[in-house]
């Protein structure tokens, strides 16, 4: 077995991805507006400090990088200006019009829901599947509704006191609107609890009109959304599955030390499927023939022993292969240039992974 080290420890993981924001051209698009009309709508925004329409810089929009007056919207701020644009114009148009804007306004919104939900539920650590019922972890919660810590804790004590004091008032239940994970402190909300959450915020939430238009539509399609989510989730690890069996039953060796699993020897080695980038943090990749490399358990166990916790990426086996593997690249005299050849493209083949996919998300 191969020696673990002691006194190396791998690289720390870079940096999140920025938030996700819309270019003006693209919120235009989906409001059906010019993006001149769009400016104009901001400026009638930011005319009046603190009134119910306001806009704010960081969460519903940001300043594209060295310029101050060309914005990108966040999804709360695309759907501010959809309902600002309802209540400015809604009677204004002829009944065909209407009748397109709404509907119109009906797929913007399912989408944007749809599209946050896809964000949070790409970290699996964050979320629990229990038959049909998505948990998901609060603090996604919160970004999902667009909310923090206080905004979570007035919404739940209204909620209390609407099934206190109101008649078939519906309240919460326990492994059905949430769940508490492990412990108390790691509260999980399902599709159903996030629905009431958002219906709550919305009737009672001391919050503005650009935030009740956020909450809506989190409340009107938040199951259908989760839903589908589900079932692609679940797809999803059925393919991841099916990848990996592929892969060991493709394999003759494994790919750093070439051992065989000999069926005769009393002590035969494993293989196993190791994901250059993990399957939490690049669940996209986590299907991909290229992103999957056998290797025996062995090696696996020493690799992720190296990591500890970090999440892990390509470069990081690179790292670790340099550091602590080279033994298996070594051979005889008479085999050194073809084991050197076979080092150089292995690593050639891990760092164009690296390279094709940092940074770079494919759906899934």
């Amino acid at each position: 077995m191969t020696r673990i080290p002691t006194s190396t420890t791998p690289p720390t993981p870079g940096r999140q991805r920025e938030r996700d924001a819309f270019s003006d051209k693209e919120a235009a698009k989906m409001l059906g507006i010019p993006v001149t009309k769009l400016y104009r709508i901001c400026d009638v925004f930011d005319a009046v400090a603190d009134d119910p329409w306001e806009l704010i810089e960081g969460e519903f929009f940001e300043y594209e990088p060295g310029q101050a007056r060309k914005r990108r919207f966040y999804e709360e701020g695309v759907m501010a200006i959809a309902k600002y644009l309802e209540e400015t114009e809604g009677g204004s148009f002829l009944a065909k019009l209407r009748e397109f804007f709404t509907h119109h306004r009906a797929r913007v919104t399912r989408a944007l829901v749809q599209r946050r939900i896809v964000q949070v539920t790409q970290d699996r650590s964050a979320l629990v599947i229990r038959g049909d019922l998505v948990f998901l972890q609060q603090r996604s919660v919160m970004r999902v509704l667009g909310t923090n810590g206080k905004g979570m804790a007035g919404t739940l004590r209204r909620i209390q006191e609407e099934s206190a004091g109101l008649e078939g008032a519906e309240g919460l239940e326990i492994d059905v609107h949430f769940a508490d994970i492990d412990s108390k402190d790691n509260r999980h909300w399902s599709q159903r609890g996030i629905a009431r959450l958002a219906r709550t915020m919305q009737d009672r939430g001391r919050i503005t009109k650009a935030r009740k238009a956020w909450v809506k539509a989190v409340a009107d399609v938040a199951e259908d959304c989760f839903e589908v989510q589900r079932k692609m989730l679940e797809s999803h690890e059925a393919r991841v599955r099916a990848a990996m069996d592929r892969a060991r039953s493709k394999a003759k060796s494994c790919a750093v030390s070439q051992q065989k699993p000999i069926a005769a020897d009393p002590n035969p080695i494993e293989l196993e499927v190791h994901h250059l980038f993990d399957v939490v943090t690049r669940p996209d990749l986590a299907a991909q023939e290229e992103n999957l490399l056998v290797i025996s358990s062995a090696l696996h166990r020493n690799f992720h022993k190296w990591m500890g916790q970090y999440p892990c990426e390509p470069k990081d086996f690179v790292d670790y292969l340099l550091r602590n593997e080279l033994t298996h690249f070594e051979g005889s005299a008479s085999t050194r240039v073809r084991q050197e050849q076979r080092q150089q493209k292995l690593i050639h083949r891990l760092e164009l992974l690296q390279v094709c996919y940092e940074g770079n998300r494919l759906c899934y």
